[in-house]
């Protein structure tokens, strides 16, 4: 029954009763209108109570109400505005008006009352995301992204909504009302009920929709798809209409619920939909929907408003047990609020999308994404416009690539109340701001170099960063769950921070640097190219081995460490895939000292050949010398600091002179030297000796022809790496 039927079959009660009983009546006509979800009439009703002077703030709200299920923020936020004009306001109206304001795209209005808001209610953690930073919508609503989007060529004047992809079709819903329920209109928004459709996916776009078979969609809602490739299974959502019986809640309701159909061969061999089949943890009295299958198959996500969430709709899950669902898991606050998550979908990077009304947004629905780890959830971000904008955006599903997808919106410019839109998206990223001071005055510090690290100690070479003229930094830099910045410069200790990309404040982060008289510093370079070397972890110790400081080099190769003075320390140099590296310290008997000691680490591999400089013998002799042991001694750390290895030592002379002579003389320069190595402590079986005399040079000229520096290169002693 409309509206005005309702209220001439109670008119000349009306004009009998008193007005208390007048009331009463009219707002029994609202919870009916409202129990059919037929929000419009719901609106009239109450349009009309409030009219009248007995109307009281109870009567606002319910208005207010029905008005944003109809989507219409500027009337809602109208009526909350007439609520809190009649005087000592409920805190929850104060908080209903700024969100009315935030969906209407006004801000500065909305933070206003936030703040007000959070005055009445200081507890109230969700609200300070939106005053934590001075003008954050503003600067959620600047900082667009590269993202883009699309319109697509399937839309209609009706609603469009829902994307998924099955195969080589996009699966979606849309009430243009060509399906098995026809044009019926469904109360709440005057559309008829949704019916699933296909289209065929090309690239970017889609072409061609049509309705799916009445196999799966019914006379009422049919929508929300996902599809298993693995089980070529089909899971949709419907209203809890099983083969011609319609299930309702304790108070009379119809919920969703969540069916499948799988693929299977018909008595011909062509493919055909087989029997619908209910999803094991539906329950009458509560909404089941939107379910998203994980890429391996094993996890099916979902919407529902069961107890046991956050409040309004959570996202929830269920794990694969053995061919059937498990119990219901709860995705937790990380995800989930007090307002309301739909829409899943999870990429196959473990990038979960969802929509949200709880997280901080642009007003109505903003799409969120948040990485998966095996600890849980991370940071979650809005995807900012063009992606999200003051009205509803939902529904974001990715191809294959994880970047080109599919969302729907019901944004301003479209052809129905929804309409699908293709899009591009890109991975998050992360504004960090700071400042790098002095640790003991805390003033800031110039002529600062910076680098950034990831969760994995990785240079995020991608990063943005802005060094501004008084000492603080603006970084722009890909996700990561963790950072560690790192500031140098001549005369300072480095200084590091570590950042956690959930926790800290990114908005004020502090690198503290140390000035410093005494100092180790010195570049660490590759041993055979002699460049500079990146992400080496270089460490100081002191006299009893306790780890003083640490840090991993920059793109130049460079380390400093402030020292004390009176002390003996060792620094150490490693890389995955080099030899390790090390050498003593000491500050004792120096004043005002810098300690240079640079690093030639050698990539550490089988038959990886390296030469040792500075190994020299007295004419036709194989003792050791006193500057030859120097040279040694380096090489007994270099073994002692991998004891794994295990090498070759050779000794190689020039042309001149007899082959046999030279033969033998190098063979007992490289027995010598072993000697030597052997007496220091290193295991004799980690070393062997040899011996080549002029066989192997490595300036290949003749002899008579050779010049006294190529004589000289091939005058040599080496090692070869035998065994890592």
């Amino acid at each position: 029954m409309q509206y005005r039927g309702l209220l001439m079959a109670v008119a000349f009660l009306l004009m009998a009763a008193p007005a208390a009983t007048a009331q009463k009546l009219k707002q029994r006509m609202a919870e009916r209108y409202a129990a059919v979800f037929d929000y419009t009439n719901m609106a009239k009703v109450y349009e009309d109570i409030i009219k009248g002077k007995d109307a009281t703030a109870a009567d606002y709200r319910e208005l207010a109400f029905a008005y944003k299920k109809l989507g219409n923020h500027a009337k809602a936020a109208e009526v909350y505005k007439k609520l809190i004009d009649m005087g000592n306001p409920a805190p929850d109206d104060l908080l209903s008006y700024a969100d009315q304001l935030r969906a209407q795209g006004k801000y500065d209005e909305a933070a206003t009352w936030y703040q007000a808001y959070s005055d009445k209610a200081p507890d109230d953690e969700w609200v300070k995301q939106y005053l934590r930073q001075g003008g954050f919508l503003k600067h959620l609503e600047a900082d667009s992204t590269k993202d883009r989007v699309r319109s697509l060529p399937i839309n209609s004047a009706d609603a469009d909504l829902a994307p998924a992809v099955m195969n080589d079709l996009l699966i979606f819903s849309s009430a243009r009302g060509e399906g098995v329920g026809g044009r019926t209109k469904y109360n709440w928004d005057r559309e008829p009920f949704l019916n699933l459709y296909s289209a065929l996916l090309k690239g970017e776009t889609a072409t061609d929709p049509m309705v799916m078979r009445k196999d799966l969609n019914s006379r009422f809602h049919d929508g929300t798809a996902t599809y298993d490739p693995i089980r070529k299974r089909l899971y949709f959502t419907r209203d809890n209409f099983y083969y011609g019986k319609l299930t309702k809640a304790s108070n009379g309701e119809v919920k969703l619920g969540i069916y499948y159909s799988d693929i299977g061969k018909g008595e011909l061999g062509q493919e055909e939909w087989g029997a619908l089949v209910p999803f094991e943890q539906n329950n009458p009295e509560y909404n089941f929907g939107q379910p998203c299958i994980s890429p391996d198959g094993k996890r099916l996500y979902f919407v529902s408003d069961m107890p046991g969430g956050s409040g309004g709709t959570d996202i929830w899950y269920c794990d694969d047990a053995g061919g059937q669902w498990g119990a219901p898991k709860n995705m937790g606050t990380k995800v989930n609020t007090p307002g309301g998550e739909m829409y899943p979908f999870i990429a196959k990077d473990s990038t979960f999308y969802f929509c949200s009304t709880g997280h901080p947004g642009l007003g109505g629905y903003d799409i969120f994404s948040v990485h998966l780890s095996p600890a849980g959830p991370g940071r979650v971000f809005n995807l900012k416009p063009p992606m999200n904008t003051p009205y509803n955006d939902q529904g974001l599903i990715l191809l294959a690539d994880d970047s080109t997808g599919f969302f729907f919106s019901d944004r301003p410019g479209g052809m129905g109340s929804d309409d699908i839109y293709g899009c591009t998206v890109h991975a998050p990223r992360i504004r960090i701001k700071g400042i790098v001071v002095d640790k003991q005055t805390q003033a800031a510090v110039t002529g600062y170099a910076l680098d950034l690290r990831d969760d994995k100690g990785a240079f995020i070479d991608d990063a943005k960063m802005q060094l501004l003229d008084d000492g603080r930094f603006i970084i722009d830099a890909p996700y990561s769950e963790t950072y560690k910045l790192t500031a140098s410069r001549n005369g300072y200790r480095q200084g590091n921070t570590d950042l956690n990309s959930s926790t800290d404040d990114l908005e004020n982060a502090v690198v503290q640097m140390e000035k410093y008289d005494y100092g180790s510093e010195g570049v660490v370079k590759n041993g055979e190219t002699k460049a500079p070397l990146d992400s080496v972890h270089v460490q100081l110790l002191d006299s009893d081995g306790k780890l003083v400081q640490e840090l991993y080099t920059g793109p130049d190769g460079k380390y400093t460490f402030a020292l004390q003075a009176e002390k003996d320390y060792k620094v150490k140099a490693e890389k995955e895939g080099f030899f390790k590296q090390s050498t003593q310290i000491t500050t004792k008997g120096k004043t005002n000292t810098i300690l240079k000691n640079d690093f030639n680490l050698f990539p550490l591999q089988v038959n990886q050949v390296v030469r040792l400089d500075n190994i020299y013998y007295d004419l036709a002799k194989w003792n050791i010398r006193p500057d030859a042991a120097k040279e040694l001694d380096k090489l007994v750390q270099t073994l002692n600091d991998n004891p794994s290895v295990k090498i070759e030592l050779s000794s190689h002379t020039d042309c001149r002179g007899k082959d046999a002579y030279n033969l033998s003389l190098s063979e007992k320069r490289a027995k010598s030297a072993v000697e030597y190595l052997i007496k220091q402590g290193i295991a004799k079986d980690r070393l062997t000796y040899k011996g080549y005399g002029e066989t192997k040079p490595v300036e290949p000229c003749e002899c008579s022809k050779c010049t006294e520096a190529e004589h000289q290169a091939n005058r040599r002693t080496e090692f070869k790496v035998l065994s890592k």
